[in-house]
Parts: structure tokens; C-alpha cells; sequence
């Protein structure tokens, strides 16, 4: 193994040993407690954080969570003034989890930044 290499691989482990306990905490908490954290994050109007935590718990299959995350990526710029991220994937998975049809990703097109100034100054 190369000088370089081995450094990169130091680098890594000393990377990895900084988050673990992150992760070993959280992951010593029960999807009822993630769910607990996502609902507060959700009514302290937190949004992002919360549809974050809601996707996380409905990607690992926390049925009430994916309910959540299908409301929000469906009410996203409406309600929340946001684009959620989400796959046709994600959704299809989410909605077989509480129990309803899938909703059709629907394509979106945002105009060019460029094209506002140049309607603007005219």
C-alpha cells in the first residue's frame, strides 16, 4: 500500500470514528421515538427536518411515516413552500405502506433565471 493510499485509508477511519457515536445513538432509538422526534419537528413548523426524518422512517418501511412523507411530497410547494425531493420509487414503496394507490411523480418545469431578467427589462 502506497503512502498516499494509507493516508486516505487514516483519513477514512479517523472520518468514520468521528460519526459513529452519532450514529450509535441514534440508532439505539426505536422507530416510535424517531416517528415522536419527526411529529415535534413537524409541529414546531420545521419542515424540512421534519419530512427528512419522516422519509428516513418510511424508507425503513414505519408505515404512519409514510403516510407523513406522502402528504408532504404531495403538498410540498402548497403547503410547505417547498420542492421536496422524492422518486417515483419512493413513492410507489411509501403508498403500498399505508395502504393506497400510488400517486404519478409529475414532471416539473422551472423557468431559467436568465429568461426572468430578460422578460423584466424589457
Amino acid at each position: 500500500m502506497s503512502h498516499r493510499t494509507t493516508r486516505l485509508v487514516l483519513i477514512a477511519a479517523l472520518v468514520g470514528a468521528c460519526f459513529a457515536p452519532a450514529a450509535q445513538a441514534q440508532s439505539g432509538l426505536t422507530h416510535a421515538q424517531l416517528y415522536a422526534r419527526a411529529v415535534a419537528s413537524f409541529q414546531q413548523g420545521r419542515f424540512p427536518d421534519a419530512y427528512g426524518r419522516f422519509i428516513a422512517l418510511a424508507n425503513a418501511g414505519h408505515a404512519p411515516a409514510a403516510e407523513l412523507a406522502l402528504f408532504m411530497s404531495q403538498n410540498d410547494t402548497v403547503l410547505f413552500g417547498k420542492d421536496w425531493d422524492v422518486t417515483q420509487e419512493q413513492l410507489t414503496a411509501w403508498s403500498a405502506l399505508a395502504g393506497r394507490p400510488a400517486p404519478v411523480l409529475q414532471a416539473r418545469n422551472y423557468p431559467h433565471a436568465g429568461a426572468q431578467s430578460a422578460v423584466a427589462s424589457r
